[in-house]
C-alpha cells in the first residue's frame, strides 16, 4: 500500500504541473458546456435539444457528450504516464525499485482516475447548480450521473494507461488510446443495425453504451457497476502484463 501512494503521489503531482492537461482540461470543459447550452447532442437515434432551446431543466444533453469528452481528455491525461517515462529512460529506475508491477500500475491508475473523477464533478456540479436555479433539477439522477460519470472515466483511464504501456511515443499514446475510445463509443451508432449477437457483442464491448443506458439518465445498475469493474480489471491486467514483460528483457 505504501509504495501505491508513493507512486500515486507522485504521478498526481506531475499531472496537476502539466501545462498541456490544463489547457486540455479548460478547453475540453469550455466546448463541454457550449454543446450542452447550444448544440444538444443530435447523433444517434436518441438526440437531445440545447438547454437553451429545449428548455427542458436536465442535464441528459450533458451527460450524453461524456463519452467523447472522455475520448480526448483521458488520452490526454494518460499519453505521458508510460510513454514518456519509455521515453526518458525513467522506467529504468522505475524497474530496478524494490516495487512490483502492480503497485506501480496501481499508483498510476488511481492517480490518472481520480485527476479525471475530479475534473468532471467540477465540469458538472457547477452547471448543474445552475440549471437547478431556473428550474427544478432532479438531483438523483445528476447523482447518478456523477457516479456513472466517474465509473466511465475509469474505464477510459485504464484504456489510456494500456496504450500508453504499448507506445514509445507520448502523440502514439494519445492517438492510439483515442481511437479505440472513439471506436467503443461508435459502436451506439451501428448497434442497432448489427445482427441480434453482433449487437449484444458491441454492447459488452463499449462502456460508452452501458454508461448511456443508465447513469447518463441517473439509474444505477448493479450489473453495469460490476461491468466497469471488470473492464478496468482487464485493463489493468493488460497494463501489467505489458509492463512486467519489459521489466524482465
Amino acid at each position: 500500500m505504501g509504495a501505491i501512494l508513493a507512486v500515486f503521489r507522485r504521478e498526481f503531482g506531475a499531472s496537476l504541473g502539466s501545462p498541456v492537461a490544463w489547457v486540455a482540461t479548460v478547453l475540453l470543459v469550455i466546448a463541454l458546456h457550449a454543446l450542452f447550452f447550444f448544440v444538444g447532442f443530435p447523433i444517434g437515434d436518441r438526440t437531445l435539444p440545447p438547454f437553451w432551446s429545449g428548455r427542458v431543466v436536465m442535464l441528459d444533453g450533458l451527460f450524453a457528450w461524456l463519452p467523447l469528452f472522455f475520448a480526448i481528455l483521458a488520452p490526454a491525461l494518460t499519453m505521458g504516464a508510460w510513454a514518456e517515462e519509455r521515453r526518458a529512460g525513467t522506467d529504468e529506475i522505475l524497474m530496478t525499485l524494490p516495487v512490483r508491477t502492480r503497485e506501480l500500475v496501481l499508483g498510476k491508475f488511481f492517480a490518472a482516475w481520480l485527476l479525471l473523477a475530479s475534473i468532471t464533478t467540477l465540469a458538472i456540479l457547477p452547471l448543474a447548480f445552475m440549471v437547478d436555479s431556473v428550474g427544478d433539477l432532479d438531483w438523483g439522477t445528476v447523482w447518478g450521473g456523477l457516479f456513472g460519470a466517474c465509473l466511465l472515466a475509469g474505464a477510459s483511464v485504464g484504456v489510456g494507461l494500456a496504450t500508453s504501456a504499448c507506445a514509445r511515443e507520448e502523440l502514439v499514446a494519445f492517438l492510439g488510446s483515442a481511437a479505440l475510445l472513439g471506436i467503443l463509443w461508435a459502436l451506439m451508432l451501428v448497434i442497432r443495425i448489427l445482427p441480434g449477437h453482433w449487437a449484444e457483442a458491441a454492447y459488452y464491448a463499449s462502456p460508452a453504451l452501458h454508461f448511456l443506458e443508465s447513469g447518463a439518465r441517473g439509474l444505477l445498475d448493479l450489473r453495469d457497476v460490476l461491468y466497469f469493474g471488470l473492464f478496468m480489471a482487464g485493463a489493468l491486467l493488460v497494463n501489467i502484463s505489458v509492463v512486467e514483460g519489459r521489466r524482465w528483457q
